[in-house]
């Protein structure tokens, strides 16, 4: 079952839960249209049933929060939309601190599920007054309040667990990962601007290159892209050929962008570079049509004309509307803080 579309939770999704919540509602008033003091029961009842959904929803948040991945992409090579922030720390608090409760919720609650139903009825009784009676249908109440009651705080309860689980799961994992790469795609930008400032030396790249680590490889290509050497070749084409997401792919093309036409490149490194990103544009998978990574290497090759003057790939490589508009949406020295594919 397709639980998300779009950033945003399935249709079908939204729907199971908006019928929950109805046959909650529809049930609370139902109960309340019968008592003498509808408006009273009415109210009461709709404050117990938002509380314990808000006490389900907090538990649900706490089940559902995301674990960082510090391998990142680099754990999920297979995954496109995989990425990794381990150049730098995301504060995981909020993370161990979901732990330790979950674990403490469930280890107090498995001790404590033997006296279950005689916390339920003392539940119930305690709660039957706010619905319209008391807990034997004294003077003034209605017998039954007290079992309604405390079906009314587990239903709700469980409603928004399973709300808060789903939505935390379906949103916040998207949230946090957006907000991760929208720091590193800043972080490469001012890399880029910097990088003849900061003078590092070919082997140091190369050492930040083969760490393995995404997050600093993303680095040594942003160094790459503000100082193009052709010693670092080599580099470029190992990432165009061997990405670890399609972030890390763009930084490569736009590192290729600026080392082709960088001086010292012979014409067997032009041709070498020319072959890799030709080699890559093929693949609509990693390199989708209207993609910046498509823009991109499509500028690539117009730098790089073959021995003929042929623009390898042909307009457009396979992207409707030819390369020439696409050219000129990418003509950028530096990548922007967007993090676009």
């Amino acid at each position: 079952m397709e639980l998300e579309r779009g950033g945003e939770p399935a249709p079908a999704v939204k729907l199971g839960l908006g019928a929950v919540v109805g046959a909650g509602l529809l049930g609370l008033v139902l109960y309340a249209a019968a008592s003498p003091h509808w408006a009273a029961s009415l109210g009461g009842g709709l404050v117990v049933a938002a509380t314990f959904t808000v006490a389900g929803g907090l538990l649900g948040f706490l089940f559902g929060i995301p674990r960082l991945l510090t391998s990142g992409a680099a754990a999920h090579p297979a995954d496109q939309g995989a990425t990794s922030t381990a150049s730098y720390a995301p504060n995981t608090n909020l993370e161990q601190v979901s732990d330790w409760l979950t674990k403490i919720l469930l280890g107090a609650g498995l001790t404590q599920i033997g006296t279950l139903p005689r916390r339920l009825r003392e539940l119930g009784d305690w709660l039957a007054p706010v619905v319209g009676g008391d807990p034997v249908g004294g003077p003034g109440g209605r017998a039954g309040a007290a079992g309604f009651a405390a079906a009314l705080a587990v239903y709700f309860t469980v409603l928004g667990f399973v709300a808060g689980w789903l939505l935390t799961r379906l949103l916040l994992a998207r949230a946090l990962s957006s907000a991760d790469r929208q720091t590193l795609a800043d972080s490469v930008a001012q890399t880029v601007i910097s990088a003849g400032s900061l003078g590092f030396r070919p082997e140091q790249v190369r050492e930040l290159f083969d760490t393995g680590v995404e997050g600093l490889r993303v680095q040594a290509l942003a160094l790459m892209q503000g100082a193009p050497d052709p010693r670092h070749l080599d580099l470029i084409v190992k990432a165009i050929d061997r990405h670890l997401s399609p972030f890390e792919l763009l930084q490569a093309l736009l590192a290729a962008r600026e080392l082709a036409t960088a001086p010292g490149m012979t014409d067997t490194d032009r041709a070498t570079l020319r072959d890799a990103v030709a080699y890559k544009l093929r693949n609509s998978r990693t390199v989708p049509p209207y993609s910046r990574r498509r823009v991109v290497a499509e500028e690539v090759l117009k730098r790089l004309p073959e021995a003929g003057g042929r623009q390898p790939g042909g307009p457009g490589a396979g992207t409707p509307g030819g390369g020439a508009q696409g050219v000129g949406a990418s003509a950028v020295d530096v990548p922007t803080a967007r993090v676009e594919g």
